[in-house]
């Protein structure tokens, strides 16, 4: 199962339709009417988990028409939503994991969690905003910046060791 398909069935769940439609365009688009999600059939599969992810941001958090985003209230529901999609496809938990599973740059990082580096770049500047430039989760801290890197988190013991794209340094 893809992770699309695997965010279709998470809509579901949660009581929203998903109906892909083509909109006659190639952009990135897709529109919650009610309990149904609109996704633009003609956007990549990458595409597609961005906007599925926003879209699942807006059933949960936002209702009505906020299209209109020089009104200062929809464009901070339009924020919440986005942050709520964000949080679907690249929480830092799952940045983490990808670091772990040997991602050690951007685009690769990107291509684990199957969403564009551009958006990839949204939800770190994102996470900054929200935390700072690092994040303590578990065991680890995720560093985001200069790069996306995590270190092991061994404060807690009095022994310090940190772990740089999978290498242990001393």
């Amino acid at each position: 199962m893809t992770r699309y398909e695997s965010l279709i069935i998470y809509a579901e769940k949660m009581g929203a339709k998903v109906k892909e439609k083509n909109f006659r365009t190639y952009k990135k688009y897709g529109r919650t009417i009610r309990n149904t999600i609109y996704i633009n059939s003609s956007m990549t599969n990458y595409e597609k988990i961005e906007v599925l992810s926003e879209e699942i941001g807006h059933f949960k958090t936002t209702f009505g028409n906020i299209s209109d985003l020089s009104n200062i209230k929809n464009s901070k529901l339009e924020k919440i939503a986005r942050r709520e999609g964000y949080k679907i496809f690249a929480k830092p938990s799952l940045l983490i994991d990808a670091i772990k599973s040997g991602a050690t740059d951007d685009y690769e990082i990107a291509d684990y969690l199957s969403v564009s580096k551009e958006i990839l770049k949204d939800v770190i500047e994102d996470l900054k905003a929200q935390y700072g430039i690092r994040i303590p989760i578990g065991d680890y801290y995720l560093y985001l910046e200069p790069h996306l890197d995590i270190a092991l988190n061994k404060d807690k013991k009095n022994n310090k060791v940190n772990v740089f794209n999978g290498k242990e340094q001393q």
